[in-house]
């Protein structure tokens, strides 16, 4: 009687053992494709990241951490741009995230042309990634001939992130 049974239990036991196998090579053969699909394309996303963080980098975005510095960076740039700065404030506060992160906000007043304005705006932003436009408003009063000058009063914001411990001793 075992003669009759053991046989049959055995192709049947070897063969569900097979399937089993042959299921678990075609999962991980898919799996293997997938990732083999996803590899070039997480590859483009990392080299893309480093070189921002290369840019990021080689920018001035990490020099500036005081209102002087800022006032000065902000002059220098309006001198390049052909902006003539009137006025320049800047005011040091916490976010509003609660995340207790250093804002400079610099509240720019001059008259220049709107070339030169844009000129300004682009170089600051491209030179400072953390330092953006908060508003922006242009006024031009009683155009003379030849002369396209007007007022413009532009608020910045820097985020300011400590990269090393500014304190003293534990």
């Amino acid at each position: 009687m075992g003669w009759v049974i053991i046989p049959p239990l055995l192709i049947v036991g070897i063969g569900l053992t097979s399937f089993a196998l042959k299921l678990q090579s075609e999962w991980q053969l898919e799996r293997t494709r997938v990732l083999a699909d996803l590899l070039p394309r997480v590859n483009y996303a990392r080299k893309a990241a480093q070189e921002l963080m290369v840019r990021f980098r080689e920018s001035e975005s990490g020099s500036i951490k005081t209102e002087d510095e800022l006032i000065s960076f902000l002059q220098n740039a309006a001198q390049a741009a052909g902006f003539t700065v009137d006025n320049l404030k800047v005011d040091r506060r916490s976010s509003e995230t609660g995340a207790n992160v250093p804002i400079l906000s610099a509240r720019v007043r001059g008259t220049g042309t709107l070339l030169s304005v844009q000129n300004f705006m682009g170089d600051v932003s491209s030179r400072q990634y953390l330092l953006s436009e908060t508003s922006v408003e242009l006024s031009q009063s009683g155009m003379t001939e030849g002369e396209d000058t007007c007022r413009a009063e532009i608020t910045f914001e820097l985020i300011l992130f400590q990269t090393g411990k500014t304190g003293g001793g534990a």
